[in-house]
């Protein structure tokens, strides 16, 4: 689920050809000392890219499928009030890329894949965090906005990582800051959201896409959802399938998802982790440190991390309190409204191929238009280069008809 891109060095160079100067954007919005969810805490604008740039910049990306654009686009990073685990006012941040022409085709949600570093959030962006999928929907006339999630971005809590609740007020929170951007702007604002995200970030996908179909006064109608590589089956797929190690990161993904939700649920580490692995999790996951540095840390194999009383539990079947929390932020448990395409890579070891296979099909089964859809023989990282492109087709499929 790590949020590494196999071509980020390629694109830094791009980097050189853009207009790095902050956009000219007057009268954007500013607090009012509202704190309410989704109340603008501050907007800065970032910046501006020509369509010209915006086409080098796919065609040096070396996406899979043709990807076309028709417009430049203009980078905000947006913090806004939302809730912590605890239902307490705190303030995240996340990235809005707007087009330089009206009119808008629909919003776009793309919540971003596993990074324990703050900095490598969407919100501070770089080609391959932000910039890439700005261009890909914002250049093809839709508002683009990332969520940089609590804990990342400009936000210095910890992070809840995998903690559906947070996932989905963090991603509703930022499309209601967006209304008001949009304002601003003196752009017309669209009436749906087409929601879309990776690894991490489609766990968020759906959990977002949950609470908007379940809220009285939605900020958008959910039009459509594309996951792709996403954990949705914490309880009986995610936990057990990286308990096997299969990938490098393995070890990251649950010492991590371990110490959130002891922080959440404020339970003891020692009830879930042995030791020293229960008293370095927090701060291996400060927000400070690479991927790398965390997994140097911890070991290869991902059950030596956790105590005798735990793996008993687990491989038992008994009761404890931290499998029921895996089970309590899984993703399944509903029929959506709106149609779901999970995508996914063949040779995906992060986050098994059949995390999207089976979600679809008990989606389907509640009655759910849900469809799990192969991009090839790709791992983790490149299946998202593979499916950006159908992503887009489909998204643009939906808004030609609803704007018919």
């Amino acid at each position: 689920m790590l949020n590494h891109s196999a071509r980020r060095t390629a694109l830094v160079p791009l980097l050189l050809l853009a207009a790095l100067a902050a956009c000219s954007a007057p009268n954007l919005p500013t607090a009012t000392g509202d704190k309410t969810p989704g109340a603008i805490h501050h907007v800065e604008a970032l910046d501006s890219y020509k369509l010209a740039t915006l086409r080098l910049m796919l065609w040096w990306a070396d996406v899979p499928e043709p990807v076309t654009v028709s417009r430049g686009i203009r980078l905000y990073r947006i913090e806004y009030w939302t809730t912590d685990p605890h239902g307490e006012p705190t303030v995240a941040s996340g990235l809005a890329a707007a087009p330089k022409k009206d009119p808008l085709r629909g919003v776009v949600s793309y919540q971003h894949g596993t990074t324990p570093n703050r900095h490598a959030a969407p919100s501070k962006p770089t080609l391959h965090e932000g910039v890439l999928g700005s261009a890909v929907f914002a250049g093809a006339g839709y508002l683009f906005l990332a969520p940089d999630y609590i804990g990342l971005g400009t936000s210095m809590e910890p992070h809840p990582y995998l903690h559906a609740e947070t996932a989905a007020t963090t991603t509703v929170d930022l499309l209601r800051a967006a209304k008001t951007l949009l304002e601003a702007l003196g752009m017309a604002c669209p009436d749906e959201v087409f929601l879309t995200g990776f690894s991490q970030g489609g766990h968020a996908t759906m959990v977002a896409h949950r609470a908007l179909e379940k809220m009285e006064d939605p900020p958008f109608k959910v039009a459509a959802s594309a996951p792709v590589a996403g954990p949705y089956n914490l309880r009986h797929i995610t936990f057990p399938a990286a308990m096997q190690g299969a990938s490098s990161a393995d070890s990251l993904y649950m010492a991590w998802v371990t110490e959130a939700f002891c922080r959440i649920y404020e339970e003891a580490p020692e009830t879930v982790m042995a030791e020293p692995y229960a008293e370095q999790a927090a701060g291996l996951f400060d927000g400070e440190h690479e991927p790398e540095e965390i997994m140097a840390a911890l070991p290869a194999n991902p059950r030596d991390m956790f105590s005798k009383a735990f793996l008993d539990a687990f491989d038992n079947n008994k009761s404890h309190w931290f499998l029921d929390a895996l089970q309590e932020n899984s993703v399944l448990q509903w029929a959506p409204k709106a149609a779901v395409k999970m995508y996914y890579g063949d040779n995906d070891v992060d986050v098994p191929p059949d995390e999207a296979k089976s979600g679809a099909a008990a989606l389907s089964q509640r009655g759910a238009n849900a469809e799990a859809i192969s991009v090839g023989p790709y791992t983790h990282d490149v299946s998202i280069l593979h499916a950006v492109p159908k992503i887009r087709k489909w998204f643009d499929q939906i808004a030609a008809k609803t704007s018919e």
